[in-house]
């Protein structure tokens, strides 16, 4: 049995529904004939909805006694939603299952394994971990530290310049690039911005891709100084958004942006005007595993500052604007030996333009 190439199969299931499950991890499962068969497939779908294991299983019928089972994650051993993914298996009479990672749900974390092991079924774990891990990174911050995943989106030009003098910074990158940025907020659960990106660029802040079927993100406009119009396009009907403010903003400009449709939450006042962590907390709370940043050099400071970036996706236009113009973060390290250390992940060319991905490097 070819185990790395049924498991690329679960791979390109689990795939298919980043951005539309959470906060249940994307998940991809097959069920395969002793004769190497693929009898039944099936992937998450939102809560209350069958899991991915049990999907499989029902399109396989009495297919899947003594077959093979691949799964992106450990089958489940405890009821929510869902009766245990692993007392399904068993009962359907499997002969062996693969998987690809460990949950990292402390509520499974390696039960569910023991569990089929327990009652006589063959386990493979760690097949195409690196694939099936990079599905549920974002879960598996959240499930554990009850914030989320969060992804810093930036473009510059070659000198590391985000803006002109003049302020106009929309068209810095190239078409391939920006419809990428589209397909990044398509896979997230919110899309957030600083209220100055709001005033300033009046974005909408929704994907705009053809035949897509992921329901829009949440959009997210940290408010530290009442700086958010309430007719900017942010609060059109496209999606839903949440205004994030602090506690000493005025009522007269909570009621204007509810008013202009938006939920309006307080949470405590930071050195910037918002302490972004508290936001963050509000976000996870709601379910939301993976957050996309893509305000300007403020906001990116503050997150950058606390540590608190998983993911760098920076676009690199193949430009020069030199002067004043402003850079990716309002403040910097003082000294070389404070600069934030990161890991580069990956790079290619976007059309005209680079994308570099990487991560910070952990103490």
């Amino acid at each position: 049995m070819d185990d790395a190439k049924f498991m690329r199969r679960a791979v390109e299931l689990a795939s298919t529904t980043v951005g539309s499950v959470s906060p249940r991890p994307p998940v991809g499962a097959l069920v395969v004939s002793p004769s190497g068969e693929i009898v039944g497939e099936g992937w998450d779908v939102a809560s209350p909805g069958p899991h991915a294991e049990v999907m499989a299983l029902e399109a396989a019928g009495s297919s899947a006694h003594g077959a093979t089972v691949y799964s992106t994650l450990e089958p489940c051993s405890h009821t929510g939603a869902t009766g245990p993914c692993a007392d399904a298996l068993i009962a359907a009479g499997v002969k062996r299952v693969v998987v690809g990672v460990r949950d990292p749900n402390p509520k499974v974390s390696g039960r569910g394994l023991r569990r089929l092991r327990a009652a006589g079924i063959n386990v493979r774990t760690g097949v195409a971990r690196a694939a099936c891990w990079s599905l549920i990174e974002p879960f598996g911050k959240w499930i554990r530290s009850g914030l989320p995943f969060i992804t810093l989106k930036m473009a510059a030009t070659l000198d590391g310049k985000i803006a002109a003098p003049d302020g106009t910074s929309r068209w810095i990158t190239g078409p391939k690039a920006r419809a990428e940025v589209h397909d990044l907020r398509r896979r997230v659960d919110a899309v957030l911005v600083g209220s100055m990106t709001v005033a300033r660029d009046d974005p909408l802040l929704t994907y705009r891709l053809e035949n897509a079927t992921t329901p829009q993100p949440l959009r997210v406009v940290i408010d530290g100084s009442g700086r958010t119009p309430p007719e900017a396009r942010v609060f059109n009907d496209d999606a839903s958004t949440l205004v994030v403010t602090s506690e000493t903003i005025t009522e007269d400009h909570v009621e204007a942006w509810r008013s202009a449709g938006a939920e309006v939450v307080r949470v405590p006042a930071g050195e910037s005007g918002i302490d972004v962590r508290s936001a963050l907390e509000v976000l996870g709370a709601r379910g939301l595993c993976h957050v996309l940043v893509e305000g300007g050099p403020t906001i990116a400071s503050s997150f950058v500052e606390r540590g608190l970036v998983d993911r760098f996706v920076l676009y690199v236009a193949p430009k020069l604007l030199g002067g004043d113009a402003p850079g990716l973060l309002n403040d910097g390290a003082k000294t070389l030996s404070d600069a934030w250390s990161l890991r580069i992940d990956g790079i290619r060319r976007v059309g005209d333009d680079i994308r570099i991905d990487a991560s910070p490097e952990r103490a």
